[in-house]
C-alpha cells in the first residue's frame, strides 16, 4: 500500500522536479536575460544614431535641391545673356552692312565682314550644342 503515491503526492513530487529544473536552469536564464537587456540598449542607441544621420541626409538633401534650383536660375540667365548676345551681333552685322551700303562700298571691308561671319558661325554653333546637349548645358570654345 505504500507503494503508491495520492495523486496530491505526484502533484508535489512533479512541482518539486520543475523546482529543481527551474533552480538549474536560472543562472542560464539570468545570465540570458542580461545579454538581451544589453543588445536591447546597443540597438536602441544604434536606432539613435541612425535616427540622426538620417536628419543629417535630409539637410543634405534639402540643401542640395537648393542648390540646384540656384542653378538653374543661373543657367537661365546664363542662356538668356547668350540669346541677348546673339541679338545684339545680328544687329551690328545689319548696321555693319547697312553701313557699308551707304558707303557704297558694296561688300565693306572684307576682314571685318569675315570677323562678323566667324562671330555668327561660332554663335549657331553654341546654340546647336545648347539643344544637342539638352537643358542646362552649354559648350565654349
Amino acid at each position: 500500500m505504500g507503494s503508491n503515491k495520492s495523486p496530491v503526492d505526484e502533484l508535489v513530487d512533479g512541482i518539486d522536479a520543475i523546482g529543481s529544473i527551474i533552480d538549474e536552469n536560472l543562472p542560464q536564464l539570468k545570465s540570458r536575460i542580461e545579454e538581451i537587456t544589453t543588445s536591447q540598449l546597443s540597438n536602441a542607441v544604434n536606432i539613435n544614431d541612425i535616427r540622426e544621420s538620417l536628419k543629417e541626409l535630409h539637410e543634405v538633401n534639402n540643401a542640395l535641391e537648393k542648390t540646384a534650383a540656384t542653378l538653374d536660375l543661373r543657367m537661365e540667365e546664363i542662356l538668356s545673356a547668350v540669346g541677348n548676345l546673339a541679338f545684339r551681333l545680328d544687329q551690328v552685322q545689319k548696321m555693319v552692312l547697312e553701313i557699308s551700303e551707304k558707303a557704297g562700298l558694296g561688300t565693306g571691308d572684307n576682314e571685318l565682314v569675315d570677323t562678323v561671319k566667324m562671330l555668327e558661325d561660332r554663335l549657331k554653333r553654341l546654340e546647336s550644342r545648347r539643344t544637342a546637349s539638352g537643358p542646362g548645358k552649354i559648350g565654349f570654345d
